[in-house]
């Protein structure tokens, strides 16, 4: 493990020397609303005043950030004297973060270079690139970005989403369930989703070994104790119209004060266990990799628009079917489904694709079986043998 983890409420007030340690001027990499809304970026700036860090922030990182973007970011950066990155959001900034220390730390070069594959001279004993510390923040429970050394970016010029050959792994995350109070609801469901996608395509992975396998049946079962929100049945969190403004100001739903407190409890207890089983998911991740499932997704999610998690997520069922008997019920046992019938369902409940023709849809994916089928390394990571008759029966569910 590269990545220190601290997992508890107020994580960041309560440990400022973890951040103040890494650099004396900060980046922070985040997008335009989200940290506002749920105090993150309020709780890191108070730190860093506290310690007598200067930062300068970068709150223009779109959802699935562009090369372009890492590009503008790390030219702030470079202006300011900026010595360490801090990802504040999603895993779109925190893979921007990513980026864009390395390309600090690297001032020198281009775009090209975050596609090169880098040689002995950029690594360092650990065989990451070198690049500034990166301290990592997730305020949704799905990438798993705080704990792998992965960065995926936007490549307009491909139309595609793409991985960094770079490894690069936050010197240290904080995981804080009470910025997820103030996620919305797609928000939460549709990053679920990808927890649960990292989660199934590590273990049909050949890549895969014993220990990362126990560490996903035991990241799915506490998963599964969040399927009732990702169904929308139970709400959590608050709503637009209690924010007053100001975060410290939030008021509950219920008029009793006793009754609003234990509600905030267990939400806080749900929550913690999404954002925990997204943290495993990155855990084994970082190891295996994704496969099959995400490389179908990622032309869905340039082209059609699709959130990422739905996209991955379609593709499951699909996946799992062709996995060997044994891995199927202990994967299917872990998420408590009955059967894949029954994850098919809840899957169809939850993945949002509205919005797409079946024609764009049908073309969209025959590409990316292209793509597949052109790019071997995805395939060596599947435990079953994959043609394209098997891709065609997976993209069909």
């Amino acid at each position: 493990m590269y990545t220190k983890i601290i997992n508890e409420q107020y994580a960041i007030l309560h440990n400022a020397n973890e951040i103040a340690r890494l650099g004396r001027r900060a980046l922070i990499v985040t997008g335009k609303y989200s940290a506002k809304r749920n105090g993150s970026l309020m709780e890191v700036q108070k730190v860093l005043q506290d310690t007598g860090t200067e930062y300068v922030i970068f709150d223009r990182i779109e959802e699935n950030p562009s090369v372009e973007t890492i590009l503008e970011a790390r030219d702030l950066g470079v202006s300011k004297g900026a010595d360490f990155c801090i990802g504040l959001g999603g895993g779109s900034p925190m893979d921007a973060a990513k980026a864009i220390s390395i390309l600090l730390f690297n001032s020198d070069k281009g775009a090209d270079f975050l596609y090169e594959t880098p040689t002995a001279e950029y690594l360092d004993e650990k065989g990451c690139t070198l690049a500034y510390p990166v301290v990592a923040v997730p305020t949704t429970c799905g990438t798993g970005s705080e704990v792998t050394g992965v960065a995926v970016l936007t490549r307009h010029d491909l139309k595609t989403k793409k991985s960094l050959p770079h490894k690069v792994y936050p010197e240290v995350a904080f995981l804080d369930p009470r910025y997820l109070m103030y996620a919305p609801y797609e928000v939460l469901r549709n990053t679920a989703i990808d927890t649960m996608s990292h989660l199934v395509e590590s273990y049909i992975n050949t890549n895969a070994t014993r220990e990362t396998k126990m560490l996903v049946l035991e990241g799915l079962k506490i998963w599964s104790r969040g399927k009732d929100v990702i169904l929308g049945k139970r709400k959590v969190g608050y709503t637009k119209n209690e924010h007053p403004g100001n975060v410290s100001d939030f008021i509950r739903r219920s008029q009793d004060p006793e009754k609003a407190e234990a509600e905030k409890v267990t939400e806080l207890k749900i929550l913690d266990d999404m954002l925990t089983s997204s943290n495993i998911a990155g855990q084994v991740i970082s190891i295996t990799g994704t496969s099959l499932p995400h490389a179908l997704s990622y032309r869905l999610t340039y082209q059609a628009g699709i959130a990422h998690g739905p996209a991955t997520g379609i593709f499951q069922p699909g996946f799992i079917s062709h996995a060997d008997e044994d891995s199927q019920k202990k994967l299917l046992k872990a998420m408590d489904f009955k059967d894949i019938d029954d994850l098919r369902d809840f899957l169809g409940r939850t993945c949002d694709i509205n919005g797409i023709s079946d024609l764009d849809y049908s073309l969209i994916v025959e590409n990316s079986i292209k793509d597949i089928l052109a790019e071997p390394a995805r395939i060596k990571k599947v435990p079953y043998p994959v043609n394209r008759e098997i891709l065609e029966e997976i993209v069909s569910g």
